[in-house]
């Protein structure tokens, strides 16, 4: 009786702990690092950051840069919000 209650127990354990998959994350690393380099080789420059602000109806993509020892800012796109 023993045996059987060990033995259920321990399968009962096992399914459990088996059934417990972690869920894939999004690496947000990875997906930035692959925009960064290809906004890099499209601008010939070292993009650092990478930016998109809404004012007034306005959605304004930019990028940012360093260029002779200085941070520089380049609206790469603009468009209108309706």
């Amino acid at each position: 009786m023993k045996k059987l209650i060990f033995i259920s127990a321990f399968l009962i354990g096992t399914l459990t702990s088996f059934g417990q998959v972690k869920p894939k994350e999004k690496d947000i690393d990875k997906e930035s690092n692959v925009v960064m380099d290809s906004l890099s080789k499209v601008y010939k420059v070292k993009v650092q950051s990478y930016m998109v602000e809404t004012y007034n109806g306005i959605i304004r993509t930019s990028i940012s840069y360093v260029e002779d020892k200085k941070l520089v800012y380049k609206v790469i796109k603009s468009e209108y919000v309706k």
